[in-house]
C-alpha cells in the first residue's frame, strides 16, 4: 500500500463510528464511497458491526440484581462533579473589547456637537483679526458678602444674615481675597477665600 493510498483510508474511529451510524453527513458520504473499493476497511467495518450485534445480545444477560437507579444517580454526580472541577481550573476567557455601533454613533455625536460649538462661538474679531480682550476682574469686600466683578459680571458669595459690621478683608496674592465675618448673635466666625485666574 501506497503513501497516498493510506492518507485516504479512513481512520478506525471513523469506521467505527460508520458502524454504529454515529458519523455526520459528508464522512457517511466520503466512507460509503471508499467501502465500495477497499475489501480491507469492508472487512474491519464488518468486525464493528459483529462486535455491536453481539452487545446487543449480551445486554440482555446482565444481571438484574444490580441497583441501576443508583449508578444512574452516582454517574450523574460525578458527570456534574467534573464539569465543575473544570470550570474552576479553565481560565476564564473574556471576549475582546470592541467598540459597537451605538458606541460609535455615540462619539460621532458627541464630536459634531463640539465642532459646532467650536463655530458657534467664534473669538471676537476686529478687522479680520482676533482680538484678546484684556482680563478685567475685581474682587471687593461688601456688607454682604464677597463680590466677583468680571466683565460687567457680578458674583457675590453672602455671608450669613446675622452679620452687622463691615468683614476683615486680607489680599493674600494677586487675584486672591480672603475675608472674615463674625456673627453677631452667635460669635461664630465665617472665613471665604475666592482665587481668581
Amino acid at each position: 500500500m501506497t503513501r497516498e493510498e493510506a492518507l485516504n483510508h479512513p481512520l478506525v474511529d471513523e469506521l467505527a463510528l460508520f458502524a454504529g451510524g454515529d458519523c455526520g453527513f459528508f464522512d457517511k458520504w466520503r466512507i460509503s464511497r471508499h467501502l465500495r473499493s477497499c475489501s480491507g476497511c469492508r472487512a474491519e467495518l464488518e468486525g464493528f458491526r459483529a462486535v455491536q450485534v453481539l452487545l446487543r445480545t449480551s445486554s440482555n444477560e446482565l444481571p438484574s440484581g444490580l441497583q441501576w437507579d443508583r449508578l444512574s444517580e452516582e454517574m450523574t454526580a460525578n458527570i456534574h462533579l467534573g464539569v465543575e472541577a473544570g470550570e474552576c481550573v479553565a481560565p476564564l476567557r473574556t471576549p475582546p473589547m470592541r467598540m459597537g455601533w451605538r458606541a460609535a454613533i455615540a462619539m460621532a455625536g458627541v464630536s459634531i456637537a463640539l465642532v459646532g460649538a467650536w463655530f458657534l462661538n467664534p473669538l471676537p474679531k476686529q478687522n479680520g483679526e482676533v482680538v484678546m480682550r484684556p482680563a478685567k476682574i475685581e474682587l471687593r469686600t461688601t456688607s454682604a458678602g464677597l463680590e466677583l466683578n468680571e466683565y460687567g459680571s457680578t458674583m457675590v458669595l453672602l455671608h450669613g444674615r446675622g452679620t452687622t459690621q463691615q468683614p476683615a478683608m486680607i489680599v493674600s496674592s494677586p487675584g486672591s481675597l480672603r475675608a472674615r465675618y463674625v456673627d453677631s448673635d452667635t460669635g461664630q466666625i465665617t472665613i471665604n477665600n475666592v482665587y481668581s485666574e
